[in-house]
This record gives C-alpha cells, structure tokens and sequence, in this order.
C-alpha cells in the first residue's frame, strides 16, 4: 500500500516525528516564517476575492476554466493565476496572487457583507473549486492549487468565526451526492481552528490547510456508485475506500517537492492512534500532527453529517463518541484540543431544555460553551410559542440543556 507514497516522496525515509528534524532547521523555519506570514498580511483583501457571483450553488456553474490560466470572476474583480506558478512554495504564490489582487479595481459597495453572508460566501466559492477538483481529477487532469489558498487565508482572516455556522451551512448547502465536496470544507475549517490553538505559524496554518481541505481528494477516483451506497460497502469495495490514501497520493504528486508535509499527512489521515488505522497501522507519534489533527475534524464530521448508509448523530452525541469510545483512536492531546475548539451546540441544532421547552442554538457562548443563546420554539407542552422568545442561558442560572434535539424530532405543532 506504501508503494506510491514511496514513489512520489522519492523512496526517502520520514522520521515517524518529523518536529525532530524541524527542531535542527529552527533557526531557518523561524525566518521563512517570518517572511511568509509578512506577505500574507496582505491577506488577499481578503473576502473581496471570494465574492462570486449570488445564487444557488446547486444551480451556478463552475466560473473556473483550465486553459493556460484559470480564472475566478466575481462581482468585484477577475483574477487570473498562471499555471506556471502551480508548483511554487506557499510564500511565494500567495505573492502573486496578493499582487495580481491589488492591480484590480475594487468596486464600492453599500455596506459590508454581514457575519452570515461573509461566510456563505467563502463556503460556496470553496465547495465550487472542490466540485471543479473532482471533474479534474475524474478526467484524469490536473488542477490548480492556488485558489484553494486563497480560501485557506480568507478562512484564518475571516472577522467572523465560521466553526460556529458549518452546521447551519451543511443543512443550507447539502445535497444528497455532495458529501466529499462539503465534508472537506468543514473539516478544513474545524482543523484550522485546532492547528490555531496548537500555536501554528501561519505557514504552517497554510500547509496544513492545504492538507485539510484536500485530503479526501482519493475519494475521486472511486465510483460514485460505491459512495452513495445505500447500504454498507461490500469488503471488496471497503478495500477500495481504503485506497484513497494512495490514490490522494497519485493525484498530488505534481505538487511533492513543494509541499511534502501536505503529502505526509494526507497519506496518513485514516491513521489512529492505536495502530487500527491504515494504510500502514501507525501507532501514536508516529502519526504526523497534521495528520491526527484532520483525523479528528474529519471523523467528527463523518458522524454529524448524513451519510447513504447511516443517520447523522447528533453534534452533542458525537462530542460523547469521540471523548468515550473513540478517545484511544487519537492522540489525547489532540483529542482535548479539538475539544477546546468545537462547539456541542453549534447554530442552528435544536435543543430541550431543562423546562421542557425546545428552541434553536442562534449564538454560542466561548466562556461557557454550555450556556449558549437559544430562541425558544416550542413550550413545554410541544405548542408552538407565538412570539418565539430569545433567552442567553449565561443569564438564566436555573435553566440548562438537557438534551440536543433532531429537526425529525421536533413537535408536529
């Protein structure tokens, strides 16, 4: 199963710990870094290039086309990246991509994009060049990395935190066969908000997002027939899922020299701590971080999101899952983590309080997770509340949640 990792890596030997060999080259880290993070404050005028154009992204068409160039169009600009710079390091490309940004004319606008249109902005321009990678990848041809940077940085630069709406999106945006072009979103961003909390550099924030957001790509290779399965894969088509890693592989190659940390941890992000994991049954440190950080993010995500052959848990009951059962699977340092960063109340679930009433998450509370704001919906008889009210449960010593609570769930009333 090794044998096309140890192709594209050039049958080099990776430490089980790669932070042992970054530790010799800190010194030259630390100034690249600095250096990086310098240009990326540009920051790509951040959501300016990610406003494409309004509509259904069921509907809308793809603004991308691979020629010599590819271009993004939006309402505001049009930028265009050459293809000679797919393979250039992360400083680099983000340079021209800054540059090229700052030579287009920014039209006025009214006011600025609220917290949720900011948002979906950025999750539908995403979910775009995800559906554009799989077209690519299914012809057999290759595809630009550069907008997936951009995204990547207008997700760390955003005003707004996007952990907290992904549940919210998922329902807005889901569709039946989309679940590896919005799961890798969603892991992306859950995973930038736990490499954040490990103290990242923002050039490590970039790679690892870059990771993120590609590391099901193998997954396109494989019939959608076997994907949308209704019921459980046969153990001939389990072995096939369990190529993806492989496959991720294959497709990233162009991009190895230049990103091989990226490379590592896509390979190993089906790993587990306890060596049950594959393609090779690593065990604890030997797993990159990269790696168990999207190991986590991606079966969190797995759990809460609708699958052929199963029913989405609750984010609540994923939360127990992963701290119970699961917790031998990662690393216990990433596990709390990941833990400090996730919400079990995100926007838009439903929950029963300790009176009876039900009503939707609206806002979280950081301080106290378990506190958060819920516009009450439903009274304790399961009639509906006419006006609904808004309660911040900080405020309300003696009420708590009791229970999330499924939309299927909910009274009829």
């Amino acid at each position: 199963m090794a044998r096309a990792y140890d192709l594209v890596m050039g049958k080099k030997k990776i430490p089980a710990n790669l932070e042992s060999q970054e530790q010799s080259a800190e010194q030259k880290e630390t100034a690249e870094a600095a250096l990086a993070e310098a240009r990326l404050s540009l920051r790509l005028s951040e959501i300016d290039i990610l406003k494409l154009k309004s509509g259904d992204p069921k509907e809308t068409p793809i603004d991308i086309k691979i020629e010599e160039t590819i271009t993004i169009e939006t309402p505001q600009t049009s930028l265009t990246v050459d293809t000679a710079a797919r393979e250039l390091p992360i400083e680099t490309a983000m340079q021209i991509i800054s540059e090229r940004q700052d030579d287009q004319p920014v039209a006025e606008t009214a006011e600025e994009p609220g917290e949720g249109e900011e948002i979906r902005m950025i999750y539908v321009a995403a979910k775009k060049y995800m559906a554009h990678v799989r077209n690519q990848v299914r012809k057999g041809e290759s595809f630009q990395i550069e907008p997936a940077l951009s995204y990547i940085n207008s997700v760390l630069h955003s005003s707004h935190d996007m952990t907290s709406q992904i549940y919210q999106l998922t329902v807005d945006y889901e569709q039946e066969d989309d679940y590896y072009l919005s799961s890798p979103i969603n892991t992306l961003v859950y995973g930038l908000k736990v490499a954040q909390r490990m103290g990242y550099s923002e050039t490590k924030l970039i790679e690892f997002g870059l990771a993120a957001l590609l590391h099901d790509i193998g997954m396109f290779r494989i019939p959608d027939s076997i994907l949308n399965k209704a019921g459980r894969p046969s153990e001939s088509e389990m072995d096939l899922i369990k190529s993806h890693p492989e496959f991720a592989v294959e497709i990233m190659a162009p991009f190895a020299a230049t990103y091989p940390k990226m490379i590592r941890a896509v390979y190993e992000h089906q790993e587990r701590a306890n060596g049950q994991g594959y393609p090779r049954g690593l065990k604890g440190e030997e797993i990159c971080d990269y790696a168990q950080i999207i190991g986590i993010c991606d079966s969190y995500e797995a759990m809460t999101h609708h699958r052929p052959h199963k029913k989405p848990l609750l984010q609540a009951d994923s939360i127990k899952e992963l701290i119970s059962s699961r917790a031998n699977l990662f690393e216990p340092r990433i596990t709390k983590m990941f833990l400090d960063e996730i919400s079990m109340y995100p926007i838009g679930s439903y929950v029963r309080l300790n009176n009876r009433n039900i009503g939707r998450v609206v806002a979280t509370n950081k301080t106290n997770p378990m506190k958060p704001v819920v516009n009450l919906i439903f009274d304790e008889k399961g009639i509906k509340m006419d006006p609904p009210r808004i309660v911040d449960l900080r405020s309300q010593p003696v009420l708590n949640i009791e229970e999330s609570v499924s939309f299927e769930d909910l009274p009829a009333s």
